[in-house]
């Protein structure tokens, strides 16, 4: 059997919908003016992916971008791929330098990010044949395509929310608390939430860290925001939380340092009128003559009552009494 027509007439989706139902076993290729795409099916299921745009395995390069493989080390497994029958993601695990976790990882980020742009194709046409199913070129895959039907449309209907609250790419987010047990069944968190989550490094960059974490970047921007709507991460301009730590720890220290200064010169005025003003609590001296000479005679005085056993109280009631 084959299909042919415009997307115009029979969208993607209905085209996989089809497939999917029937059990086919062929090769869909979709032509756009984006590009050429080729998808393989067996028994409805999509086994391997090619594009006319990957001038090389489009792994190598999302494995190169996050840090997974170094660049020497890709090289040096590309010539030797041409020495040998071993691919070059062969030779590099037999090596120890990849991980078959992160080549899945990273085939599963190619696919989801291919079929996403293909599901979103208006024009172009199509062609499904039934015979020879040839993947040798291709991206191998096994993904169940009612289920990728299911997951691309939910993304195109969430991502005008999402691209409204998404911080630039260029901005640092900075974690604000940990996430707790209680956290992470309030705010819903799956796994890749938390693993994206444990990325985060103030000094990264968004984009880095949706090169790190071998996610597609919907799903990547989509925890970001989860994140952010829960009060767990802020986002900052890069190099702004460094200027506003420093600027924050400045005023504080200038705070702190006015404080200090002003205890500083309350201690030093009152040394100052210790030392230089004597004043007359400490010298009975310095205090005028005359007034001195007053008080030595009422001291007279009060010890001469005292003496004859008067009482200035009694005194002053003699007086009133008379």
């Amino acid at each position: 059997m084959a299909l042919l027509g415009t997307l115009k007439g029979f969208g993607v989706t209905e085209i996989f919908q089809l497939i999917s139902q029937q059990m086919k076993t062929g090769s869909l290729v979709l032509t756009s003016p984006k590009a050429k795409v080729t998808i393989a099916f067996q028994d409805g299921v999509i086994e391997g992916i090619n594009s006319d745009h990957w001038e090389m395995d489009p792994r190598a390069e999302v494995l190169l971008q996050g840090g997974y493989i170094q660049e020497k080390d890709f090289k040096t497994a590309i010539e030797n791929q041409k020495k040998n029958a071993s691919s070059w993601f062969e030779i590099l695990i037999s090596q120890g330098q990849l991980k078959q976790i992160f080549l899945d990882k990273a085939t599963e980020v190619i696919i989801k990010k291919i079929l996403l742009d293909v599901f979103q194709w208006r024009e172009g046409n199509y062609r499904f044949e039934d015979w020879d199913l040839e993947t040798e070129n291709m991206l191998p895959c096994y993904i169940q395509t009612e289920s990728i039907i299911l997951n691309t449309l939910r993304i195109i209907d969430e991502w005008p929310v999402i691209k409204s609250k998404i911080p630039p790419a260029d901005y640092c987010p900075v974690t604000i608390m940990p996430i707790t047990d209680e956290l992470r069944k309030k705010f819903e968190l799956a796994e890749e939430d938390i693993r994206i989550f444990d990325l985060i490094d103030e000094r990264k960059t968004i984009e880095i860290i949706v090169r790190e974490s071998l996610e597609t970047p919907f799903d990547v921007l989509s925890t970001f925001v989860k994140l952010i709507d829960a009060g767990l991460v802020e986002v900052f301009p890069k190099g702004s939380k460094e200027k506003r730590d420093y600027s924050i720890a400045k005023n504080v220290f200038i705070s702190k340092l006015k404080i200090a200064s002003i205890f500083v010169l309350l201690g030093l005025c009152i040394l100052t009128l210790i030392v230089f003003g004597q004043p007359r609590i400490f010298h009975h001296k310095a205090i005028y003559a005359p007034i001195q000479s007053q008080l030595e005679t009422q001291k007279e005085m009060a010890d001469s009552f005292t003496r004859q056993g008067i009482r200035l109280s009694e005194l002053d009631r003699d007086r009133y009494a008379r």
